[in-house]
């Protein structure tokens, strides 16, 4: 059975769960943001008693915080403060993006209409002849910041309404910074011809005595009924006070109250140099404003841009014009090349056929000559061993004696095995042996190919190799040759890995009976050791290496009745330059 309790109860549990939750929310102060252009601490100042007076009146916390432009942006954005007091442009531009709603205009002293209250004075000397906004594309101007609202924005917005353009049509435009009196300092010296101030900064300095009487001046004025100062602009609401779109509307109702019952005489208005806060005023002249200023300089114009352009644009087509006439011309060409082209990669085809087949037979008979030099050296290295164990057994056999018939038996079956094994590896080596195949060849031809087919070598690391050659023709086998020749350039390209600027030289000379072929490169040279056994099976310095390279060069030129030998590059120091690698081979004829 469901209990049921009367509806009173459930009215007072919601009612303490509500005040419960407003008290948690009471004990967070209440952000107030204030836009700084100047030293934030002068800002905290003028304010800071305002704020305490809400705070008093309404009994709870808050914080006031001076921002700079960017700073109130990031603040704003991201939901850190509950209350704004800026100029009316700022609160407006914050409408759109962030949901600000405007709750009161300030009244400043001195100013019983708030709608006009602030605007822009354009300052100079009073000799300075300035008739109309033309007149201003010759002067120099200064002022305090982009984003200031009485200063320069007011005057970007009368400038762009009057088709002028201030960071174009000036002779030059500086912004300076605060404080402000020190522009009318800059004017009064020389240093510049205008300066960009807000209203009444003239006023205040000439009452104060900051400057002479009759130095500067306002110009460009315009006529004014109940305000007292010089204004070179229309005329538009001073601060405002405004709210986030997060922020409670009661609470926004309490400091509204405690903000109107402010007098002039009260410390927060004295501080504060203002007379009261009134309701909020029609701002619609502010809205005018920003869109002057989003119209230009903030975005696009295109009307600006396109008569700025212009003469570009002319030049461009002129350009685009000539540049086609070049890409027809271009065109003919690439179609007479294209043709000749063809031509040639047909011929290089053919030639790539035939080296391709010559490659493939090469290393064929590289493959060849390895393994028959692998059977040589295993059958090297096998023999002497067997023969070891021929020997032992037979040594054991004499000391056996004559009724151990038995263990002479298995001896001499052992010495039959031994045998065996000699004879399969020596069928194994003469098997892998491939006879040379003698002809009439032209050593230059060889030499050449040999390069051709080492080409991609030489291009990846940026080498020429220097040839130096005379014609000989003799009795060779051209596939070992070419053999030789390429292992001893790979061997010379290895050593140059590291080298900044490697160098190989060969040369070809005739003698009357034979014929030298040397290659040269500045390597890093071998060892004395290195040197003495570089003929030697199964020696090599490389990590992966068989050390079968050069003792397979040395069979194939001995075969060819010739000798082959290396002697390292020294230079005037006796330091080692690199390796020569030699060889003579007699000229035979058919």
């Amino acid at each position: 059975m469901i209990k049921t309790y009367p509806k009173s109860i459930a009215i007072a549990c919601l009612s303490l769960f509500a005040f419960n939750s407003y008290a948690l929310a009471q004990s967070d102060p209440i952000r107030v943001g204030v836009l700084a252009f100047t030293h934030t601490d002068s800002v905290t100042q003028r304010w800071l008693p305002t704020v305490a007076r809400i705070e008093k009146d309404l009994n709870r916390p808050f914080e006031l915080v001076a921002l700079t432009p960017s700073e109130l942006d990031s603040s704003v954005a991201e939901g850190k403060l509950d209350f704004l007091i800026t100029n009316a442009l700022t609160g407006v531009s914050y409408k759109k993006d962030f949901g600000t709603t405007s709750l009161l205009t300030l009244v400043p002293q001195g100013n019983n209409e708030p709608t006009r209250s602030v605007g822009s004075a354009l300052i100079t000397r009073v000799d300075e002849q300035v008739n109309s906004f033309t007149d201003l594309k010759s002067l120099t101007a200064v002022s305090t910041d982009k984003q200031a609202f009485g200063g320069f924005q007011i005057m970007a917005g009368e400038m762009a309404h009057n088709q002028l353009n201030p960071f174009k049509d000036f002779k030059s435009l500086e912004f300076v910074g605060f404080p402000q009196q020190k522009l009318l300092q800059l004017v009064i010296s020389g240093k510049a011809d205008m300066a960009i101030l807000p209203t009444c900064v003239l006023e205040q300095a000439l009452s104060s005595g900051y400057i002479p009487a009759n130095s500067l001046k306002v110009v460009l004025t315009k006529p004014t009924t109940s305000f007292h100062c010089q204004t070179s602009s229309e005329l538009y609401p001073y601060y405002s006070f405004s709210k986030l779109g997060k922020t409670d509307h009661r609470l926004a109702t309490e400091v509204i109250k405690s903000l109107l019952n402010i007098k002039p005489s009260d410390q927060a208005a004295v501080i504060g140099r203002y007379e009261a806060w009134s309701a909020t005023v029609n701002d619609s002249h502010v809205f005018t404003l920003l869109k002057q200023l989003q119209q230009w300089p903030f975005v696009t114009n295109w009307t600006s841009i396109f008569r700025s352009a212009m003469p570009w644009a002319i030049v461009i087509s002129i350009l685009l014009f000539f540049g086609y006439v070049h890409h027809l011309r271009v065109k003919r060409m690439v179609v007479i090349r294209t043709r000749d082209l063809q031509q040639e990669i047909t011929q290089h085809t053919q030639t790539q056929k035939a080296l391709l087949e010559q490659t493939k037979q090469f290393y064929k008979a590289q493959r060849v000559l390895l393994t028959g030099e692998m059977a040589s050296g295993i059958a090297h290295e096998l023999n002497q061993p067997l023969a070891g164990i021929r020997y032992l057994t037979q040594g054991c056999i004499y000391r056996l004696s004559d009724e151990q018939t038995e263990l002479k038996e298995a001896m001499n079956k052992a010495i039959q095995q031994v045998d065996r094994a000699q004879s399969t590896i020596k069928r194994f080596r003469h098997f892998c042996q491939q006879p040379s195949v003698m002809t009439e060849c032209n050593l230059n031809l060889v030499l050449e190919e040999t390069l051709s087919l080492m080409a991609p070598e030489f291009l990846r690391m940026h080498l020429t190799p220097k040839l130096v050659s005379e014609p000989v023709d003799l009795i060779a086998d051209p596939s070992l040759l070419q053999q030789v020749f390429v292992n001893i350039i790979r061997n010379a390209l290895d050593a140059m890995a590291d080298a900044e600027q490697p160098y190989l030289a060969i040369s070809l000379i005739k003698h009357p009976h034979k014929v030298t072929i040397a290659f040269e490169d500045h390597g890093t040279g071998l060892s004395e050791t290195a040197l003495e056994r570089l003929f030697f099976p199964f020696e090599t310095s490389k990590e992966n290496g068989l050390g079968l390279g050069m003792i397979i060069c040395k069979r194939i030129i001995e075969e060819h009745d010739g000798e082959i030998y290396a002697v390292n590059n020294l230079d005037e120091h006796q330091q080692v330059t690199g390796l020569t690698i030699s060889i003579s081979l007699p000229i035979k004829e058919s």
